[in-house]
């Protein structure tokens, strides 16, 4: 009797939807990682890189493609700056390394993307440290990657706020900032 009553409880939470779509690595579906998994797109695609820079918090990507059918946000990830450039070499990748194993925090996320389609990408970070709470965010960044480019979304800690641009990084070394 207590079955037929548990039952169907059972399929009505597992029928229960989010409004994400979470595409965000486990360790049951993934394993331990210590890097994300590179993207390199095909021609006729564009490829985006998140990070986050100014500051260790963590910050959360998604994105909403245009051309995709369920508009909701699709979770990328999360990404913390780890402090290269501003450390040692050494602590910057013991960092990345502890972040990315326990975590799935990275240094970075890659995806491809559909050219000449509009995409919408999200930051987030909220969290507690030091005995307070902060968030920072949504930030949304929209725009239409062309073919064969390569863009950095940077959610960037500025003082006690946070900023996100889109740059073309198509040329290494060569950063132009996309949008105002």
């Amino acid at each position: 009797m207590k079955i037929g009553l548990l039952l169907p409880l059972v399929f009505l939470i597992a029928g229960c939807h989010s409004n994400v779509r979470d595409f965000f690595p486990s360790f049951l579906s993934d394993g331990v990682q210590l890097q994300q998994k590179m993207v390199t797109p095909d021609p006729p695609y564009a490829k985006i890189i998140m990070k986050a820079s100014g500051y260790t918090y963590p910050v959360e990507f998604s994105v909403r493609r245009a051309a995709d059918p369920d508009q909701r946000m699709e979770v990328l990830g999360t990404v913390v700056d780890s402090g290269r450039g501003q450390v040692f070499g050494w602590i910057a990748k013991l960092n990345e390394a502890a972040n990315s194993a326990t975590f799935k925090h990275f240094p970075q996320l890659e995806t491809q993307t559909n050219a000449d389609e509009p995409i919408v990408v999200s930051g987030h970070s909220t969290g507690m440290g030091n005995g307070n709470t902060y968030s920072c965010g949504p930030l949304n960044s929209s725009f239409t990657p062309e073919r064969s480019k390569v863009y950095l979304v940077e959610f960037q800690f500025v003082g006690q706020g946070c900023e996100q641009h889109v740059y073309d990084v198509t040329r290494p070394g060569q950063r132009t900032l996309i949008g105002a």
